[in-house]
């Protein structure tokens, strides 16, 4: 079984030389370059340089997280305090995932297919669009009736029983109102058929598939490179361990893949971004059928403009009256005789694991008047600031500040 313990073989890891690494990572480099559909798959390797520990690593590994999380049930044993590791909503993307944001905004990866669940690859930047996950994502659900789904900032896996996936809330579409589940894909359980469908037509034309961080083990994820080298396509694999694959490889890397990103994107010319948390805001205010209210509306988004619940609470200042918010952070406004405008202090807290401020802005909702405004933010985990440029979609105006 995928969750038991390996042979000491197939644990053990390999390490190129400095000049067979270079030689190698040269090669991968022009490919690259040559390349006209080039997409990646990504396996539990690339994140473990963000502190999260992978599945299969042995007990001797090199790898700072320490052994994976199979070897260590397997051999019953427990993780070290000189293991370091962290969670995953407080872990930074690594060089990998950052190098495939610059490729996929550069239009040289088309597509990433990951078996990962740990969210990074989206929470890098990496647009939807542009990625496959196979297993699901630990901050995902999706509603049961209509499939909408719904990006949160915190893990949506509560269920006790292995194939059960209810997380207890109903779908934010009042016309709906379906039962939500995660997304997460057990052992046993079939691959989502849209991402599937979508990694196995990737791999039909891709003329690369450069593999980060797999075992190559679990299918039927694996067939997707796998089907890259059928076609007689390049498939290159960076990986501390041998893989099932590795005959049918064009090049095979033994290094870590933060090192190779670093090699490859320094030869390619382009700079990793920094990682910042790029999210947006939207304060909402309409007028009801019955003119004598209004209806104040705070949700955040992704990059992309997607329902993201990241927000933790709202706080509603009305002259001396403060009020609290929780999801999905509505609150009714009544016009009373009078009144023509409510001067709002609103303040935005959110879940801090990158020990992220709260965010207040002033807003003044009018009557007869929709509000739509709109704020662009911006936060550097290194430096703790946002960078929050404000939208007014109802006038069209733009403004930057630093929080």
């Amino acid at each position: 079984m995928a969750h038991t313990a390996r042979k000491d073989e197939d644990k053990k890891e390999y390490f190129d030389s400095p000049d067979i690494l270079e030689k190698k990572v040269n090669q991968l480099v022009e490919w690259i370059r040559e390349s006209k559909h080039m997409i990646t798959f990504t396996g539990a390797g690339v994140s473990t340089g963000a502190g999260i520990p992978d599945f299969r690593s042995g007990m001797n590994t090199s790898l700072q997280t320490g052994p994976g999380v199979w070897e260590l049930r397997a051999n019953r044993s427990s993780r070290e305090q000189k293991h370091k590791v962290t969670s995953t909503f407080k872990a930074i993307p690594t060089p990998t995932h950052m190098m495939f944001v610059k490729l996929q905004q550069e239009g040289i990866m088309k597509c990433c297919v990951s078996q990962n669940t740990d969210g990074l690859h989206r929470r890098s930047g990496l647009p939807k669009s542009a990625l496959c996950e196979l297993h699901g994502n630990s901050n995902l659900e999706r509603c049961k009736k209509c499939g909408r789904e719904y990006l949160r900032d915190y893990s949506v896996r509560y269920a006790v029983g292995v194939h059960d996936h209810f997380t207890g809330k109903k779908c934010d579409d009042p016309e709906c109102r379906g039962p939500l589940e995660d997304t997460i894909v057990n052992f046993g359980e079939n691959l989502p058929e849209g991402e599937l469908q979508k990694s196995f037509d990737e791999a039909e034309i891709a003329d690369l598939c450069l593999v980060m961080g797999s075992s190559l083990t679990v299918t039927p994820a694996a067939n997707i490179p796998e089907r890259v080298g059928e076609r007689r396509q390049q498939l290159v694999i960076v990986n501390l361990q041998q893989t099932p694959l590795d005959s049918e490889a064009s090049l095979c890397i033994h290094a870590k893949c933060e090192d190779v990103s670093q090699m490859v994107m320094t030869k390619l010319g382009l700079e990793i971004p920094e990682f910042h948390l790029k999210r947006q805001i939207s304060i909402q205010s309409s007028t009801n059928d019955d003119k004598d209210s209004a209806i104040l509306s705070v949700q955040g988004k992704d990059i992309a403009g997607l329902p993201f619940s990241f927000l933790k609470e709202v706080h509603v200042e009305l002259g001396r009256d403060i009020h609290n918010l929780k999801q999905p952070f509505n609150m009714k406004l009544i016009w009373k005789e009078g009144l023509t405008e409510f001067p709002l202090k609103i303040t935005i807290f959110f879940h801090s694991h990158y020990g992220e401020p709260p965010i207040t802005r002033n807003v003044t909702i009018k009557k007869g008047e929709d509000l739509k405004q709109n704020l662009s933010v911006d936060y550097n985990p290194f430096t703790q600031q946002w960078n929050v440029t404000d939208n007014d979609l109802s006038k069209g105006v733009a403004a930057m500040s630093l929080t």
